[in-house]
């Protein structure tokens, strides 16, 4: 039913993090009419309190999503990471391409995110075609000490993480290297989070509207489901539509495969979900195991300093006496421990400040049980992705031998995470195993694509963030102009 308040655009693309955004900015540069909605805010005012009370803040329901609180490493995945590759627990499935496809457009989401690096002292660095864009981010006081006495007495090289900050105290960049970025709001705007590092660039284009506190109920297609043709949404109570030719989710792991089971018809072709076709939606997920590692040094965290900038991945592809690839010792940021009970919490926050932060990650695999059920209500989960418990073992271990041989005595508490969830809409060349093809198009609708985590095969064991918006970049590269 037409309703006055109906919208008309050539695309309209569902959720601002970094798949979205990225997405809507590369549209935005060729040209195209583009609607952004979002179901949450743009950042409060509320910013403005102390690191301690940000943490409160919903950062999932913020126009950025959860890179308003990310981390800023930003990191390519390595050249195997897109093969098939053997693991201890199974293969990793190859990538529908290569690393050399994407390689173009990892350098230009680096320069669109403002990414400070370099390829020094780390082995699985792939090949570049550019140069990074901004020098690393220096390593502080602490830190030098510890990059120094790792170097020099435990015999490994120590790189540096890829930032996406606002650093350059010679021409005036808003970042001040504080010791508060991972899991913080920052009100200096200095972190390139997907609002500030793409959809702010994109509405200056002027090319792009933002609609902040809509939800989209479902995608709409044809009468015979072969294409999309908008959205319906929900803003201040009223429901209305946006016509479009082209449809883009990006609501994350569990949001873009709960939108198309969401959207689905009572019959065929999308009984089981708009673009489900191959039966795959909410499965076939994967993730990065993680745990702590934290090197004692008594009070170092006295003077308050900036500590995300070394990591080791001379392990990466590689390790002695051990047949399959183990991953990555990345620092962290400063912490504070409120989500531990206050019963519990003196003792952390004790620890955290006699300690630097660092964790280990490795890969695990997707499997046709890991991911979720959906159901209209949400996702429920179904199973784990797989671990490669020995290999991560060794990871872990080889971090502790690692900090213990550079002086420092070490905690290690056996409580593990697991983070940068991809996969639940997958890409393939194969439309009875994959969602979507090679530039994130659905196999089953034409005009509908998925451009966020959901759509990447492998997590690999680095970050995700570069990689969907380098994903989302060369999808947006080969939309046809209408």
């Amino acid at each position: 039913m037409q309703n006055s308040r109906d919208i008309a655009c050539d695309t309209v693309v569902v959720g601002s993090g970094m798949g979205g955004s990225t997405f809507a900015y590369g549209l935005a540069r060729r040209g195209f009419d583009i609607v952004v909605i979002d179901e949450g805010q743009l950042v409060p005012a509320a910013t403005t309190l102390s690191p301690v009370h940000q943490s409160l803040l919903p950062s999932g329901s913020l126009v950025g999503g959860l890179t308003k609180t990310y981390g800023a490493a930003m990191y390519r995945l390595r050249e195997l990471d897109f093969e098939a590759t053997e693991l201890e627990a199974g293969v990793s499935p190859a990538w529908p391409f290569g690393y050399a496809d994407l390689e173009p457009y990892y350098g230009e989401a680096e320069r669109l995110y403002r990414v400070h690096g370099s390829s020094e002292n780390d082995p699985s660095e792939p090949p570049r075609s550019t140069p990074w864009p901004y020098a690393p981010i220096p390593h502080q006081g602490p830190v030098r000490e510890l990059v120094g006495r790792i170097t020099h007495k435990a015999g490994v090289p120590v790189s540096y993480v890829p930032r996406a900050i606002d650093y350059d105290p010679e021409h005036g960049g808003a970042c001040v290297l504080c010791r508060h970025c991972d899991a913080y709001f920052c009100p200096r705007d200095a972190k390139m989070d997907a609002e500030i590092g793409a959809l702010r660039p994109a509405m200056r284009i002027g090319a792009v509207k933002l609609m902040t506190q809509t939800q989209c109920l479902r995608v709409l297609t044809t009468s015979d489901g072969r294409r999309a043709t908008g959205v319906r949404v929900r803003r201040e109570g009223e429901e209305y539509t946006i016509h479009a030719r082209i449809v883009a989710l990006a609501c994350g792991v569990t949001g873009t495969p709960t939108l198309l089971w969401r959207s689905r018809s009572g019959g065929a072709p999308h009984a089981n979900g708009v673009a489900n076709g191959s039966g795959t939606l909410g499965r076939r997920v994967a993730a990065h195991r993680q745990a702590w590692v934290f090197p004692v040094s008594p009070l170092v965290q006295r003077t308050p300093f900036h500590q995300k900038t070394f990591a080791m991945n001379a392990f990466y592809a590689s390790a002695p006496n051990w047949p399959h690839a183990l991953g990555t010792i990345q620092s962290a940021g400063y912490i504070e421990p409120l989500s531990f009970s206050r019963r519990y919490r003196p003792f952390v926050a004790a620890a955290l400040f006699n300690s630097f932060q660092t964790f280990v990650m490795n890969e695990m695999l997707p499997s046709p049980h890991t991911g979720y059920v959906l159901t209209d209500g949400g996702a429920e989960r179904l199973g784990m992705p797989l671990e490669n418990p020995k290999t991560f073992s060794r990871l872990r271990q080889h971090a502790i031998e690692l900090f213990k041989r550079a002086g420092y005595p070490v905690l290690a508490p056996r409580i593990y995470g697991a983070w940068h969830w991809v996969g639940s809409a997958r890409m393939g060349k194969d439309p009875s195993t994959s969602i979507v093809d090679s530039l994130c198009r659905t196999h089953d609708v034409d005009g509908l694509y998925l451009v966020d985590a959901s759509a990447l095969p492998t997590a690999g064991a680095v970050n995700t963030g570069l990689t969907i918006a380098a994903v989302a970049l060369r999808a947006a590269a080969a939309v046809p102009k209408p």
